[in-house]
């Protein structure tokens, strides 16, 4: 989902507005006489302004109270409204039909809108999780970032990926997914999974434990049942949110060492 195109065009009208006004009350840039003049500046002056704008966010009650391009109070209202920004690293794990998820600080979890497209289009499938540096506001009732995203080229591997796709399912399950900075959602997160597997691991686990090698039995049999009971380890451990990490790679450890076990049997065996 994205703003309208009436939408998109106040929201640059009030951005670029606004932060002239910083520019100006903070002399960052000097020789900036209009707003066009601030239109016109590279992007890296633009983040000079605008990372002044969050560290002196009070300068919204002065540029409403000029409002020195004379712009509504319902448009005034949406100005007003940034100052519930939230400013963040933030990890994209998805991108959904309406919005795009984002998980930042506290495993607090997102929906965020484009500006003019679709954050898909931005940042493709294939590069996440995807980490940013970003700023979240309120605008037509959705989140929105500033315009401005930082990326950070960063690979991040299976295990990780894992915990924030556990993060979104956990918010997803709570009902704690925040679509709205002027109210949002602070209702904690409880770890629980949308299906709890631990009485099917469990029993397998107990049926595992009678597999038995040895005993005149074929040589692929102590191996087999050996990865049987590690895999079921690992999978009881991974089925239990949090994670807990150690544990995890301890039992993935000796289910690699299973594994390859049973590798150098049948390769005995040949």
């Amino acid at each position: 989902m994205v703003l309208t195109e009436q939408e998109c065009k106040l929201f640059y009208q009030l951005m670029w507005s606004l932060q002239y006004y910083v520019n100006k009350k903070l002399t960052l840039i000097p020789a900036i006489n209009s707003i066009d003049d601030y239109i016109a500046l590279d992007m890296e002056q633009k983040l000079l302004v605008r990372n002044a704008l969050y560290e002196n966010i009070g300068l919204i009650d002065g540029y409403v109270n000029d409002n020195p391009q004379q712009f509504s109070a319902e448009e005034l209202a949406q100005v007003l409204a940034w100052k519930n920004f939230v400013k963040d690293n933030f990890y994209i794990e998805r991108h959904l039909k309406k919005h795009s998820i984002f998980i930042g600080s506290k495993n607090k979890v997102y929906a965020v809108s484009g500006i003019t497209q679709p954050l898909r289009d931005i940042i493709s499938k294939s590069q996440l999780p995807h980490m940013t540096d970003a700023v979240l506001l309120p605008f037509a009732n959705k989140i929105i970032f500033d315009g401005l995203l930082l990326h950070y080229p960063v690979y991040f591997g299976s295990n990780f990926s894992g915990e924030l796709k556990d993060t979104y399912l956990i918010a997803k399950d709570n009902d704690a997914i925040i679509e709205s900075l002027s109210t949002q959602i602070n209702k904690p997160i409880e770890p629980k999974m949308i299906k709890s597997w631990q009485g099917e691991m469990q029993a397998l686990s107990k049926i595992a434990q009678g597999l038995r090698g040895g005993q005149g039995q074929p040589a692929l049999n102590s191996s087999v049942f050996s990865l049987i009971k590690a895999a079921i380890e690992l999978g009881e451990l991974a089925t239990v949110v949090p994670h807990d990490m150690d544990a995890l790679w301890k039992a993935y450890n000796r289910a690699e060492r299973a594994l390859d076990k049973m590798e150098k049997t049948l390769y005995y065996m040949e």
